[in-house]
This record gives structure tokens, C-alpha cells and sequence, in this order.
């Protein structure tokens, strides 16, 4: 049986994680969630954070787009957006890498540059990692942080009646690889966001004092949506006209055919939060200067995971990307 026959990555990862262990009593939370957490001192002193994300050549960036300053902003940005999901504050990271033989001493330097741009950025500091030959160019990177007990914000803690709320505009970065997929250049905001994406930590923390739930949008809003949902044992409403759209990209979908509502609920990459929060803190967030979108509410209807479009009519959400799929 092939994986895509089981469901794919998110399937094969429940699969895994019944074959390996995974209770001690320091572990506050294991598999299934943007980071472990582990508690290391007896509280009130801070949880241990702990991610790791993995980008490879061709299927994460493509080098004939990429610079490698660019390649190693996303590989740092798409971890450091795990640890501000949770509520966290990123501090070390070790990576490993896997180069062709042919590789240039300059372009491994590159790499780095865009690293170490992303560390600076967030006060992270690099300690380590390994570095092998292989035929493609992998960038796998662990990132370890910390969250005091009371600010950890984990995927299962949506309540029936928060609204669902996320930090930006969706969609960017998958309308620009479908454009530069079909040979189209796409405008500087759509590159970047594909690019050299920034994560949301500056606003994760004031968020995070005032949700229940939060994860970072990597996979797309419907993998999102239905990960905090499944944790959390609830259903969701999301409403269609209420998903933010830049303008860019409804250009784009314009341009290539394409409902820009695709990209946004199954594209991924765009490295916002979504958090579910009790509606009465929604005010206190935008007076607090954090912008951000209601886009539905969670209900108490376990799995039932809805888009409501503008005419009133109602179809399931649908999931994000999903490798092996």
C-alpha cells in the first residue's frame, strides 16, 4: 500500500506515531502539534519548544527561481513561524544540510547569508548541525525555543463559539509558483511572499495573551482549520467573503484563470497565523494594533468543517497541501 493510497503525509504521520514512543511525564505535548513542548524546570519556569521542518530542492524551492539568500530566509522563516504559533519565542537552531558534489563554496555561502538574515531578525543564534553530499539540495533545520506555561497556545484549545481569526492576506505565495510555474513573472509582493517569506512572530506574542488556539498557515487555511478542529474535537463555519485577498492576487487569478479562494484555502506557504479567540478580545486585539481578519467562528459540531459562500450556500472547506497526495 502506497502512502497517498492511506491519505497521505498527515495520515502516515498518525500511523508513525502509534509505532513509537512518545509519553514521559516532562512532555506536554508530542506529535501533533506546530512544536513539542517539554518542561524541563518545574514551573513557573518556561517550556521547552521544539521544531523541526525540512525543505527540499524541488519540491519546497526551486534553485532557477531562488537565490540561496532567499532558500535560507524560507528555511529559517517556516520554522521560526512554528514556534510563534505556540506562543513562543525562538532562541537556537541547528541545521543540516544535503549538497550535490558540484555545489559552489559561494552558493553554500549564500545560504547562509539568508540564514543568518532571518536569525539576526528574531535574536536566534546558530550552534550547530551536519552537513552531507546527496544528489539533491535538503535544508532541514531544528529550531528550540521557550514559552512560559501560561502563553503556550496549543491546536486543542478552541472553544465552541471563538471566532477564527488570521494575521494577513492568504494566497500570495501559491499564485506566485503558479505563476512562475507557467512561465509568468509575478510582481515583487508575490515574490517575496514566495520567496523570502517573514513569519508572523512580531505579533504572536500579544495574540497569544488573548486566544485559545493558534497555528501558523504553512499548508493552506483548510489543512489549518481542520487540524485545530480535529484537535480540539469541534467543527467550524469559514465564511468566503470574509478570507483576505491581496490585491495582487486576485490579479493573478484574473491572469491565470484561477479562483484566487483556491489558493488561499489549499495553497500554503503563507506563514500567517490562524487562532481561534472568545469574541469579546477580538476589540482588544485590533486596540492593541495587531491587524488582523475574522474569517468564522468554531462550533460545537465535531468535524463538521464548512465554507459558506456569498449566496448563503454551504459546501465542505476542503484541505490544504498535502505531500504524497
Amino acid at each position: 500500500m502506497k502512502i497517498k493510497e492511506i491519505g497521505g503525509e498527515f495520515a502516515l504521520i498518525r500511523r508513525l506515531s502509534e509505532i513509537v514512543p512518545g509519553a514521559r511525564p516532562e512532555v506536554i505535548q508530542g506529535i501533533g502539534d506546530d512544536a513539542a513542548v517539554l518542561r524541563v524546570a518545574p514551573e513557573p519556569a518556561p517550556y521547552l519548544l521544539v521544531t523541526t521542518d525540512i525543505l527540499v530542492e524541488a519540491q519546497h524551492f526551486n534553485r532557477a527561481w531562488a537565490s540561496p539568500e532567499q532558500i535560507g530566509i524560507k528555511a529559517a522563516e517556516c520554522n521560526v513561524s512554528d514556534i510563534a504559533a505556540m506562543g513562543g519565542t525562538p532562541r537556537w537552531m541547528f541545521v543540516s544540510l544535503v549538497l550535490p558534489a558540484d555545489t559552489e563554496v559561494a552558493w553554500a555561502e549564500g545560504l547562509y547569508r539568508g540564514l543568518g538574515q532571518s536569525c539576526r531578525r528574531h535574536h536566534i543564534a546558530i550552534l550547530g548541525g551536519d552537513t552531507t553530499q546527496g544528489a539533491l539540495v535538503t535544508v532541514n533545520i531544528t529550531l528550540l525555543g521557550s514559552v512560559p506555561p501560561d502563553q503556550l497556545r496549543l491546536r486543542s484549545h478552541a472553544r465552541p463559539g471563538d471566532a477564527l481569526l488570521v494575521t494577513g492576506c492568504l494566497g500570495a505565495s501559491a499564485a506566485a509558483l503558479a505563476l512562475l510555474s507557467q512561465g509568468q513573472t509575478p510582481s515583487t509582493y508575490l515574490r517575496e511572499k514566495h520567496l523570502a517569506p517573514t513569519c508572523r512572530l512580531d505579533v504572536a506574542g500579544r495574540i497569544a495573551s488573548l486566544a485559545h488556539a493558534m497555528i501558523d498557515i504553512s499548508d493552506g487555511l483548510g489543512s489549518e482549520v481542520g487540524h485545530i478542529c480535529k484537535a480540539s474535537h469541534v467543527g467550524a463555519e469559514i465564511r468566503a467573503s470574509a478570507i483576505p485577498l491581496h490585491d495582487e492576487v486576485r490579479a493573478a487569478g484574473r491572469l491565470l484563470g484561477v479562483d484566487p479562494l483556491h489558493w488561499a484555502i489549499g495553497g500554503g506557504e503563507d506563514f500567517e497565523l490562524l487562532f481561534s479567540m472568545p469574541p469579546e478580545n477580538v476589540s482588544r486585539l485590533k486596540a492593541g494594533g495587531v491587524t488582523c481578519y475574522e474569517v468564522g467562528r468554531v462550533t460545537d459540531r465535531p468535524g463538521d468543517v464548512v465554507l459558506v459562500s456569498d449566496d448563503g450556500a454551504v459546501s465542505t472547506l476542503g484541505g490544504g497541501y498535502n505531500h504524497f497526495q
